[in-house]
């Protein structure tokens, strides 16, 4: 049978767009990688200012790249993995179609929040979060998964953060920014909890298959010491959001981020350098740490925070959004889990983006200018190939087995 068992043939492209939360989803992650940085590189290059926005503009930048790209990405996971650990049919048809619709009107909604009363405008961004834990928390209990059941609590402190944020504007900005810095430790908790078991997962799966008969270690799968990595980022993630520039802080965070780097030189990384759909995964990872060690540098005033929130945003993040969008998307249509040139290309090109956002700490002035602006055409550039890759994929059927581009 050529389609996987949870997702039916679909009798028009309407339905096939509607027969797996992660098509949609993932249509509106490489939008939003193209469309939001494209509003932000104007803004920075003032070919618009951004009047009908009514929060503080770098905090519109953070929000909706964190709550909107990265919230359509985590929909977009769970929607396709919640069919998998309930063994149920996916979410389709109407539920999804509502669900995708609140993202796009809470996109919209905060792009005109100036225009509209601003009651209104957190309303319609907050439908898409509590819809989300509303369709998960239904389908793991529907499906007796209870051991799942901690996921849609994680869904639920995503909301909460969205709602502080919002919070923010009426009684102090600095709601709003203890918001994104909560947000950004709970979407780092998420990678290293998620992130962590799939990583070394596939990563051992790889390895088995392409050296049946080496005598070579395995990565090795989440165990205690995997726990106690989590552990520390989640003292560290709430140190820093309460206190962000503060010693112990700066201590937890930099422990952290090397617990990170410890943690990954258990997988066996150099051994998948020739699979860009896993070592895209372990560089991920990579970033995750310098970010934590990065913040907590920040923490003891020695380099800009800007330096780690990138490092995380755009290195773990949006490196992690790639690779698992691409994998999840080849996957679950039935297609070879091969990354094609274009995407390793995307791959290498958000590291970049990463690092050269990273880099602009270090000078100012004109330089700083152009290290910005590069990296946001480059970021453009990879988000271009993800669409240009993955779109006829997400709005087509599965069909037989084939070698992509």
């Amino acid at each position: 049978m050529a389609i996987m068992m949870f997702e039916k043939y679909p009798a028009s492209r309407w339905e096939t767009l509607l027969s797996n939360g992660f098509r949609l989803l993932f249509l509106c992650v490489g939008a939003a990688g193209v469309i939001l940085m494209g509003l932000w590189l104007a803004i920075l290059k003032g070919f618009w200012y951004g009047s009908s926005i009514a929060v503080p503009l770098a905090q519109w930048h953070g929000h909706e790249m964190l709550f909107g790209l990265v919230g359509a990405a985590i929909g977009g996971f769970l929607l396709a993995a919640v069919s998998k650990w309930t063994n149920r049919l996916p979410v389709s048809g109407m539920p999804l179609a509502i669900l995708v619709m609140c993202w796009i009107l809470g996109r919209l909604a905060m792009l005109s929040s100036a225009q509209l009363p601003y009651g209104i405008v957190a309303a319609v961004d907050l439908l898409y979060g509590v819809l989300l834990v509303f369709i998960i928390g239904r389908e793991i209990m529907a499906g007796g998964n209870k051991r799942n059941f901690k996921i849609v609590v994680m869904l639920g402190l995503f909301s909460v953060f969205n709602l502080l944020f919002h919070l923010g504007h009426r009684y102090g900005v600095e709601y709003s920014e203890m918001a994104l810095r909560g947000v950004i430790m709970q979407i780092s908790l998420m990678i290293a909890l998620i992130g962590g078991r799939i990583t070394p997962s596939f990563t051992r799966n790889y390895l088995v298959q392409k050296e049946p008969d080496s005598d070579k270690p395995l990565p090795m799968l989440f165990n205690r010491f995997d726990m106690f990595v989590s552990a520390s980022l989640i003292v560290a993630a709430i140190s820093w959001v309460l206190v962000p520039v503060n010693v112990i802080t700066g201590g937890l965070l930099c422990l952290a981020g090397v617990a990170q780097w410890a943690r990954i030189s258990r997988w066996q990384g150099q051994r998948i350098l020739a699979e860009p759909l896993l070592w895209v995964l372990h560089l991920g990872f990579v970033w995750l740490g310098a970010g934590l060690v990065l913040l907590g540098l920040s923490a003891f005033s020695l380099v800009n925070a800007s330096a780690g929130l990138h490092a995380i945003g755009v290195g773990a993040m949006a490196g992690m959004i790639l690779g698992v969008a691409s994998r999840a998307a080849l996957g679950h249509t039935q297609r070879a889990l091969v990354a094609g040139k274009m995407m390793s290309i995307a791959f290498v090109l958000i590291s970049i983006t990463a690092l050269l956002r990273v880099a602009a700490v270090l000078v100012d002035g004109v330089a700083y200018e152009h290290f910005i602006l590069s990296a946001g055409v480059i970021w453009l550039v990879a988000f271009v190939l993800f669409c240009i890759r993955y779109v006829p994929i997400l709005i087509s059927p599965a069909p037989s087995w084939k070698n992509p581009r």
